[in-house]
């Protein structure tokens, strides 16, 4: 890998079974992608980095966690390898989303059927020890077909030293203090507060930033945004996703990833059915407003990666594509072809 060329670690769902679907991406100075490693897995939806280990889940019905190793190669990158270390099944359906708590040695997975949180520890080598989870408590939703139990979606750290968790069955954040016990009983998981949203919110995917929580709906299309301390949490504001609200059932809105730029002057979140990258104006990060949106060119955007203030790469699920987008122009280029792309983790 050249000095001025970026990597990135993309996970993807295998719907012909396992198969090559997480890799090793490379973007150089010109703009070129290639894929420079793969490795055999089963739908690693989603992928987490500690060091030279990468984390992915295996988003099935039982439920895993799989450990990788970075392993380079010559002074071009061209012998980098992705090579397996460890994987656990937890059994917990449909694990979406993984976070690693460095300091804890935990990686958090978010079980989105299991309605459940599970924390698995590891070891520098990448060894993957006993998973320990804790059930969301029993809530439901307005919008049924979707909230009929707890769905856990995403885990993000707090400034303070715990974690939320997204539930967009229940309509809930909730708050987890993690501990790694010293004892063969393993890690143990404990909520110690709720912030409830709006029935109907579906929250997803979570940004946590200078005492403020920022919440994207699923189920309502909007972003809603907590002002948030280890103490209290009360609602600050709420914006469309959209620029034009749905027109009906065939006319699909719904929001997967929200993320912020580099300088964090701008939010942007993905919309599905629109397949559109939305830009949000985050000066006063407090009151974030709806600027732009900007149509893809490309199906069913799930995840996304800023790759400066003013482009971000788009994994379009449907299209089997990253897709590069212009937030100032809405100029949109399709960059590289991948089966089923569903996250994109910058490495530099």
């Amino acid at each position: 890998m050249t000095a001025s060329a970026r990597r990135f670690a993309l996970g993807s769902y295998t719907p012909d079974g396992p198969g090559p679907a997480l890799h090793l991406a490379e973007r150089s100075e010109s703009g070129e992608w290639r894929i420079v490693a793969s490795t055999t897995a089963s739908n690693p939806s989603f992928v987490a980095r500690s060091g030279e280990l990468l984390f992915a889940v295996g988003e099935d019905a039982s439920g895993s966690v799989a450990s990788f190793r970075i392993v380079e190669g010559g002074a071009d990158g061209a012998g980098a390898a992705l090579e397996p270390v460890d994987s656990v099944e937890h059994g917990e359906a449909d694990p979406c989303h993984i976070a690693v708590d460095a300091a804890s040695g935990l990686v958090l997975v978010a079980n989105y059927t299991g309605g459940s949180v599970t924390a698995v520890p590891f070891e520098s080598s990448g060894a993957l020890g006993r998973p320990a989870t804790l059930r969301l408590p029993p809530r439901t939703g307005p919008v049924t077909d979707r909230q009929d139990a707890p769905h856990a979606h995403q885990v993000v750290p707090t400034p303070w030293g715990t974690h939320l968790v997204s539930d967009l069955g229940g309509d809930a954040i909730h708050e987890l203090v993690v501990e790694r016990a010293t004892d063969v009983s393993g890690p143990a998981l404990r909520i110690v507060r709720t912030i409830d949203v709006a029935p109907g919110t579906g929250p997803r995917h979570l940004l946590v930033r200078s005492g403020l929580v920022h919440v994207i709906g699923e189920l309502d299309g909007h972003l809603h945004t907590f002002e948030v301390d280890a103490a209290s949490a009360r609602p600050a504001g709420t914006e469309p996703v959209v620029v034009d609200p749905s027109n009906g059932a065939d006319d699909v809105v719904q929001p997967s990833h929200l993320d912020a730029s580099l300088s964090g002057r701008l939010f942007t979140a993905l919309v599905r059915g629109r397949d559109t990258v939305s830009v949000f104006e985050a000066t006063d990060a407090a009151r974030p407003r709806l600027a732009s949106e900007h149509p893809i060119g490309a199906a069913w955007p799930r995840h996304h990666a800023h790759l400066d203030d003013r482009t971000v790469v788009v994994a379009a699920e449907r299209t089997h594509a990253l897709v590069e987008v212009d937030l100032v122009t809405g100029a949109a280029r399709r960059v590289l072809e991948v089966t089923s792309p569903t996250c994109v983790l910058p490495l530099d």
